[in-house]
C-alpha cells in the first residue's frame, strides 16, 4: 500500500523513561494513534503495599478512536503487564505480538475474570501490516525470551524503529537470534528515528552470550551435593532452559514453585520454545520429598514472575510449601531488580544462616538480556537514523546512552532525551520539543487499580514509622457528658504498660477537650475530632519527638 504523505509525527511516552519497565511508548502519525508495549514495573521500596506499577493511560482514553493497534515487542511483564489494565479501559484495540508473546498475553488476561477480550494477531519478524497512515514491519532480536522483535512505522518521511528489548549474542539459538541482514536493510531504506533500550547503556564493552551462562549454570550444578533451589524471574525463558539443559546434564528432576512461573512453563513448551527433553524430567511439587536430595531442582518464581520475595520467606522458614534447608545450594539466576537489591542481601545471609549454599554467576562475565555499549553502538550503525531518542532506562542510562551516540558522531541537534509526557513532534522536516500530555503512574494494590494515592501512602509510611494512637470515647450531647472512657490505645507507637504517666496525662487532655467541646452551642462532630488530633499530636511530639497517626472514635448515647 502506498504510504500517506505525512503532514505530522508525534513521539512520546506514556513510561519506560527515567525508569527501569513500565514501557509504553506512542507515535502519532497524523490523526493516528500506534502503541509500542504495555508493561509494568515492580514497586520500590517506598510504595509500601503496592504490588506493581503501570503508566497512567489517561491520554489513551481520550483519544482511543484514534488508536489503531498495540504491538508487543516481547512476553516480559516490562512489556505485556499493563495490557489487561490497557484493555479494561480501551477494549476495541486490536494487538499484534508473536506467537509466545500473544500465548503469554492470553494467560495474563485470564488471569482477569472481568475481562473478555480476543483481538490478538500473530505475527513473525518478516510480517508486514498496512494501515491508512503507514505500513508496519517488524525484525526478529535477541533477548532473554524466545520470540522478541523490534518493530517498525513506515512513514512517507522515513521508518520510526522501535528496537525492544534486545542484545546481540552470536552463540544464540534458534528463536533467540537477531535478523542484522533485515535490520541492514532497514537502515539502507532510511530511518528517521530510533527508540533503543537502554537498560545496560553504562555498560562498557558487550554483554556475555548466553551460551556462557549456561556453562557458568551446569558447572554450579555439578558442584551441588543436596537439593538445588534456583530463583528466577517466571518470564526469563532463556535461563529456564538453561535450568533444564543442566537438570538433564545432571541427571536432576526438575520441580516447579510459583503459579507465575508454571504459567510460562506450560505455555512456552506446548509451543516449543522451551525444550524439556522428556515429561519425567519435571516432578510435581507434593512428590519432592520422594525425590532424593541429590536429584531434585526446585525452580522457584513469586508473584509476577519475581523471585527474591519468595525466596526470602523460604530462607526464613515460613513458606508454606518449601524451606531452605541445610545442605541446599541456592542458585540465584535473576539479575539484580534496584526494587529487591536490599531484601536480596538480607535474603542470602538467612540462606548462609540455614547451613546452605549460595550460588551465583562469576564475577567476570556480565549476564544481562540486553545491549552493552559496543552492542549499542551496532544497531545504532546499521539502522543510520537521522534522529536518536534513548528509551528504557533510568535517567543515568538514558544519558550513558547519549554519549555512546555522540562518540560515533551524532551530534546534540539529533538527539532527544524525553520524559514521560513529553512530546517529541516533527513538523517541517525536523524533530522538535513540543508541549506536554498528562502522564504518571497507576499504582495496583491487590484488587485495587488506581485507588491508592499520596493521602494513603503517606498515611501507611506515617504508621510504619510511628504507628496509631486511639482514642475511645462515649457521649451524651443532651446531656454533655461523658459516658465512658476516653480510653487509650496503641499500636507501633509506645508500650502502654511502661508509658503509664503519658497515657494519664493524654487521658485527661482528651476528656478537657471533649468536655469543653459538648459545652459549645455549635458543637461539630469533625470540630471535635480535629481538636483531639491537634492537641495529642502536639503533646504526644513534645513527650516522645514521634508523631503517631491519631484516630479518634466518637460514640453517642441517646
Amino acid at each position: 500500500m502506498t504510504i500517506k504523505p505525512v503532514e505530522n509525527i508525534k513521539i512520546l511516552s506514556l513510561g519506560g523513561v527515567a525508569e527501569l519497565g513500565k514501557n509504553m511508548y506512542v507515535v502519532e502519525v497524523n490523526d493516528d494513534i500506534f502503541i509500542l508495549d504495555a508493561g509494568l514495573r515492580f514497586p520500590e521500596d517506598e510504595l509500601l503495599g503496592i504490588d506493581v506499577v503501570i503508566p497512567d493511560i489517561k491520554y489513551l482514553e481520550e483519544n482511543q478512536d484514534r488508536i489503531k493497534a498495540v504491538f508487543l515487542s516481547h512476553g516480559h511483564e516490562d512489556a505485556i503487564g499493563a495490557l489487561p489494565y490497557l484493555l479494561k479501559k480501551i477494549n476495541n484495540i486490536p494487538v499484534y505480538g508473536t506467537e509466545l508473546t500473544v500465548a503469554l498475553a492470553r494467560a495474563a488476561i485470564k488471569e482477569h475474570k472481568d475481562l473478555k477480550y480476543n483481538r490478538f494477531h500473530v505475527v513473525h519478524a518478516r510480517s508486514r501490516l498496512s494501515f491508512e497512515q503507514i505500513n508496519v514491519s517488524f525484525f526478529a532480536t535477541t533477548h532473554s525470551i524466545p520470540d522478541s522483535i523490534g518493530t517498525v512505522l513506515h512513514t512517507a518521511d522515513g521508518a520510526i524503529v522501535y528496537t525492544g528489548d534486545f542484545k546481540f549474542d552470536q552463540s544464540s539459538l534458534p528463536g533467540y537470534q537477531t535478523d542484522l541482514g533485515q535490520i541492514a536493510k532497514i537502515g539502507e531504506k532510511g530511518v528517521l528515528a530510533l527508540l533503543s533500550d537502554s537498560s545496560e547503556a553504562e555498560h562498557p564493552g558487550y554483554t556475555s552470550s548466553d551460551s556462557v551462562a549456561a556453562q557458568e549454570m551446569l558447572k554450579g550444578f555439578k558442584k551441588a551435593s543436596g537439593r538445588i533451589i534456583v530463583a528466577v524471574v517466571a518470564s526469563n525463558v532463556s535461563r529456564l532452559q538453561q535450568v533444564f539443559d543442566a537438570a538433564s546434564a545432571t541427571n536432576r528432576r526438575v520441580a516447579i514453585l510459583g503459579k507465575e512461573l508454571e504459567r510460562v512453563i506450560t505455555v512456552s513448551a506446548k509451543l516449543e520454545k522451551l525444550v524439556i527433553d522428556n515429561e519425567e524430567r519435571i516432578v510435581p511439587l507434593k512428590d519432592i520429598e520422594d525425590v532424593a536430595d541429590d536429584n531434585l531442582v526446585i525452580i522457584e518464581s513469586g508473584h509476577l514472575g519475581e523471585p527474591i520475595l519468595q525466596l526470602n520467606k523460604m530462607a526464613k522458614q515460613t513458606h508454606r510449601l518449601v524451606n531452605v534447608r541445610p545442605g541446599d545450594t541456592v542458585f540465584i539466576g535473576a539479575t539484580n531488580n534496584p526494587a529487591t537489591e536490599t531484601l536480596l542481601a538480607k535474603t542470602v545471609d538467612l540462606i548462609y544462616r540455614n547451613d546452605a549454599a549460595v550460588s551465583t554467576f562469576s564475577k567476570d562475565i556480565f549476564i544481562s538480556g540486553h545491549a552493552s555499549q559496543e552492542e549499542l553502538k551496532m544497531m545504532m550503525n546499521l539502522l543510520k537514523p537521522k534522529y536518536f531518542v534513548p528509551i528504557h532506562g533510568e535517567y543515568r542510562m538514558l544519558i550513558e546512552h547519549t554519549k555512546v551516540a555522540r562518540s560515533i558522531g551524532f551530534t546534540n541537534e539529533q538527539i532527544f532525551i524525553i520524559n514521560k509526557g513529553d512530546i517529541l513532534e516533527y513538523k517541517e522536516g525536523r524533530f522538535a520539543m513540543g508541549s506536554r500530555v498528562f502522564s504518571g503512574n497507576t499504582l495496583i494494590d491487590g484488587l485495587g487499580v488506581g485507588d491508592v494515592g499520596n493521602i494513603v501512602l503517606r498515611d501507611r509510611k506515617l504508621l510504619s514509622e510511628d504507628g496509631i494512637f486511639i482514642v475511645v470515647v462515649t457521649i451524651s450531647r443532651r446531656q454533655k457528658r461523658i459516658i465512658s472512657g476516653p480510653e487509650m490505645m496503641s499500636r507501633g507507637f509506645i508500650y502502654m504498660r511502661e508509658s503509664e504517666a503519658l497515657i494519664e496525662s493524654a487521658t485527661k487532655m482528651a476528656e478537657k477537650i471533649v468536655l469543653e467541646t459538648l459545652e459549645d452551642k455549635n458543637f461539630e462532630w469533625a470540630n471535635l475530632k480535629q481538636a483531639i488530633r491537634d492537641k495529642l499530636n502536639r503533646y504526644l511530639f513534645e513527650q516522645t519527638r514521634r508523631r503517631p497517626m491519631i484516630l479518634p472514635v466518637i460514640m453517642e448515647v441517646n
